[in-house]
């Protein structure tokens, strides 16, 4: 069962990691220290936790949505579909009804270490509210009325030729069209994220048309740290929650956005930083992700001026310039 860029099997490593090391160290215990109960019964819960986020992942969209059925209804309504699958919709609040249950299974299998008991059971009803959280923060990321774009000063001249560097299915770019009717958008994407379905090409497609604004997209595929585009080539560049999943290659799509933009070029880049919203979404790991002071040094070492920041529905913006 494959994906585009990858296996199922190894879209989830992580979760069959966890289950076959907690699986062996079960076995281990069981076997070597079968008095102690309190880590075998642990470990179990582990185990089961991480099969059902595992079933979760793999069957939630189709047991919640006909997902199919709904994207081919909203084609025959012309209406906008963005991709969001209800696997990462309601997700968050599956696992918050888990974690729920392993609050009150670790209570009842650890009554034995009354320490152990009160300490699990409390953790796992904070990480349930927190999943909880996460669940508002996902369905509200969903939302077509949210603001997509500040209101900064990026189109500085009459005709503009701005890349949306990470377009998906288009949401940002049908914003942009908005904007100014003398805009013409390039749409760059790898079309490969896997919480958007096919990659979001041909929704991207399909929702440009809906927007009647197809004359004024061109759709490019392509890596934004090696792009295809000649240097001094943008007047403007706008990035929606694209940068947040570069890892190490941040700079190096800095650096690439800095090269393709005219000079006094501007770069609108909305993306997550480390916060409260991020923690409702990634509990403690949250904290690998970059502050805004982080941002600012990158941005410096790749050559921009920083013109404005702010906050943007559960994110942050920053508004850059090519010197």
């Amino acid at each position: 069962m494959e994906t585009k860029n990858k296996t199922w099997f190894a879209s989830h490593s992580h979760t069959w990691i966890v289950i076959v090391a907690a699986s062996i160290l079960a076995i281990l215990f069981i076997n070597w220290l079968p008095e102690n109960k309190v880590f075998p019964s642990i470990l179990v819960g582990l185990v089961v936790s991480h099969l059902l986020i595992l079933i979760i992942a793999t069957f939630t969209g189709w047991l919640l949505i006909p997902e199919k059925l709904l994207r081919k209804k909203k084609s025959q309504e012309n209406t906008y579909d963005f991709g969001w699958s209800s696997r990462w919709v309601n997700g968050f609040g599956f696992a918050s009804v888990i974690a729920t249950l392993l609050a009150f299974y670790a209570f009842f299998a650890l009554e034995g270490s009354i320490h152990l008991q009160l300490i699990t059971f409390t953790f796992l009803l904070l990480l349930s509210f927190n999943f909880f959280i996460g669940n508002i923060i996902a369905k509200s990321s969903k939302d077509e009325k949210n603001l997509v774009l500040p209101y900064v000063n990026l189109l500085q001249n009459r005709h503009n030729l701005v890349l949306d560097a990470g377009c998906g299915s288009g949401r940002t770019t049908i914003s942009l069209a908005k904007v100014s009717k003398d805009v013409n958008i390039v749409a760059f994407d790898r079309f490969d994220a896997s919480y958007i379905e096919g990659g979001g090409q041909a929704l991207l497609k399909h929702n440009i048309n809906v927007a009647g604004i197809s004359s004024r997209v061109t759709i490019e595929k392509g890596d934004i740290t090696i792009t295809p585009f000649p240097n001094n080539h943008f007047d403007a560049v706008v990035s929606s929650y694209m940068f947040d999943h570069l890892g190490d290659d941040k700079l190096a799509a800095l650096k690439e956005m800095w090269r393709i933009l005219k000079p006094g070029g501007r770069f609108l880049l909305i993306i997550v930083v480390r916060g409260y919203a991020s923690f409702g979404m990634a509990n403690v790991l949250s904290l690998a992700i970059n502050t805004r002071e982080d941002w600012r040094h990158l941005f410096s070492e790749s050559g921009f001026y920083l013109i404005d920041e702010g906050n943007i529905n559960l994110g942050a913006y920053f508004l850059i310039e090519k010197n």
